[in-house]
């Protein structure tokens, strides 16, 4: 079984990952934590994102490392994957679909108001696309 515990840098994601690493030691799998950072280069008629989206990178890398640590700590050796681009629902789902995954795990997070009409969240469209099982952790 392969399992990707899909991350954001939310406080939110450790919760995500001991799931994950749950998950992966009751089923003997192998564990893959991805760390997406968003893209931001359909906006360069605007303004130069150049710094802006490295600065994500290096931030969404700092991230995948502290958690590949912390699943190390909790009994797993996960494969780490660092991606960049527009849409993080969509690199998680092609990842899977690649990889040919068994579940993907990730948060949710707790949109108010018209934010959660307007945003599209990255749960939602992995639910619904993903090729696999997708376990959302609130």
């Amino acid at each position: 079984m392969k399992i990707l515990a899909a991350l954001d840098q939310t406080l939110s994601g450790e919760a995500v990952l001991r799931k994950a690493v749950k998950t992966a030691l009751q089923q003997n799998a192998k564990l893959e934590i991805m760390v997406v950072a968003e893209n931001f280069s359909d906006v360069g008629d605007v303004l130069d994102p150049g710094d802006v989206n490295e600065k994500l990178l290096n931030s969404a890398r700092q991230a995948a490392e502290k958690y590949r640590k912390l699943a190390q700590t909790l009994g797993v050796s996960a494969k780490v994957i660092v991606e960049s681009g527009v849409s993080p629902a969509d690199i998680i789902v092609k990842r899977a679909e690649k990889e040919n995954l068994d579940l993907i795990v990730l948060g949710r997070r707790a949109k108010k108001g018209l934010d959660r009409f307007l945003i599209g969240s990255v749960a939602n469209k992995v639910v619904a696309y993903a090729p696999c099982s997708v376990l959302v952790v609130r």
